[in-house]
């Protein structure tokens, strides 16, 4: 039994050092672009309820170029957590990821955390949810990681705006509180700056907003657009961290 308060340290290195290049690197064609996998309408509303962050799966691919690999899975005891079972990883139902070079990234939901072990969603279509531990099980394996919607690892990354929101339509808001001047944005009346389109990134949260700004270029600040909501008054999820190359 493993206790979820003396987390094994065990570096997720792989992911992160190709994301920290990804954010150094001009867009190119050649580069992952993240993909989201599955439509609002396949995605079970409870796997959008009360989400606390994104947890992500890093493994290699095979010759059909699906993820190869299992991971383990954890249950609750008490204060502290035993071994379940094995997760197939070409069997699971990410909302978004990419695969390339013989890598696969999938991303989830995480409803919960204690210490190092994570809720995730796993099947985002039928809400199939499973505790996962953070961290790379062995060599060269597939690794768990994990962002909070709080970490500061998402600033400068892209953001999904449309597609979980009602009717692919959200609302930017001039401050970070529901009764302030807000306008609609959707892929009809994207994001612009002085009547150009923009390259939306994350800078902070606050509350249930988070600030979004302008790449304007890789030598100069974000410039600030507005405060998009995470969360609707039910709790589902409106928007989507996406990783994004500078450019």
């Amino acid at each position: 039994m493993m206790n979820p308060s003396h987390p094994r340290r065990v570096p997720f290195l792989s992911v992160l050092c190709f994301l920290v290049l990804l954010t150094a690197l001009p867009a190119r064609a050649d580069l992952p672009h993240e993909v989201i996998f599955v439509s609002r309408a396949e995605i079970s509303d409870e796997a959008l309820r009360n989400v606390i962050g994104i947890a992500s799966i890093s493994a290699m691919t095979g010759p059909d170029q699906q993820p190869t690999g299992e991971v383990p899975s954890f249950r609750p005891e008490g204060e502290a957590f035993a071994s379940d079972s094995k997760l197939i990883l070409k069997e699971l139902g990410p909302l978004s990821g990419w695969d390339y070079d013989r890598q696969s990234l999938m991303k989830f939901p995480v409803v919960e955390q204690r210490g190092q072990y994570l809720h995730v969603v796993v099947d985002v279509r039928t809400n199939k949810r499973a505790w996962l531990r953070e961290g790379e099980e062995a060599d060269k394996g597939p690794s768990v990681g994990f962002f909070s919607f709080d970490s500061q690892k998402w600033r400068w990354s892209g953001v999904e705006l449309y597609h979980l929101a009602p009717r692919g339509q959200s609302r930017l808001y001039l401050a970070p509180r529901l009764d302030a001047r807000s306008h609609p944005v959707s892929r009809d009346y994207p994001l612009r700056r002085n009547g150009e389109l923009v390259d939306a990134r994350i800078l902070q949260r606050q509350g249930n907003f988070l600030q979004i700004g302008a790449m304007i270029d890789l030598d100069k600040p974000l410039e600030p657009l507005g405060w998009l909501p995470i969360s609707d008054e039910n709790g589902l999820l409106l928007i989507w961290p996406v990783y994004a190359p500078m450019c």
